[in-house]
C-alpha cells in the first residue's frame, strides 16, 4: 500500500468499471483475454493480484489504456484535463516499453530472468 492507496482494490474497481463499460461479462472478458472466469472473479473481488502480462491481456481485450486500471475514481470525470492527458501519454509510453521488454524476454525463453513481485 502506497500513500494509503490499496492498489489491488483500485485495480479491481477499475477493471469492473472498464468491463461494464465494454458491456462484457466476466466470462466473456476471460475468454477474450485468455484467462479463466474464476481468475477474473478473484481479481474483481480483490482476492488475487495481477502480473504485467495479465494487465497487458486485459488492456488488449478491453481496448483500454493500461493506465486506466490505476486511475483514482475521482479522476474518471477529469480525463479530458490537458495536463492529465499529458500524464496519461507519458505513463502509456513507459508502460508500453515495459510490456515490450517482458514480451521480448518471454519470446526469447528468458522467463526465468523476470523479476515479478
Amino acid at each position: 500500500m502506497a500513500d494509503g492507496i490499496n492498489i489491488r482494490a483500485l485495480f479491481a474497481a477499475n477493471l469492473i468499471r472498464l468491463r461494464k463499460e465494454a458491456g462484457l461479462s466476466q466470462k466473456r472478458l476471460a475468454e477474450m483475454a485468455g484467462l479463466t472466469h474464476n481468475f477474473i472473479n478473484d481479481i474483481e473481488n480483490k482476492k488475487k493480484g495481477v502480473s504485467a502480462e495479465t494487465i497487458g491481456r486485459l488492456s488488449e481485450a478491453l481496448q483500454a489504456d493500461p493506465v486506466l486500471f490505476f486511475l483514482n475514481p475521482e479522476r474518471w470525470d477529469a480525463k479530458a484535463d490537458p495536463y492529465y492527458l499529458l500524464l496519461l501519454d507519458t505513463l502509456n509510453e513507459n508502460t508500453n516499453k515495459i510490456f515490450d521488454k517482458y514480451r521480448k524476454m518471454i519470446n526469447k525463453g528468458d522467463e526465468h530472468k523476470l523479476k515479478l513481485p
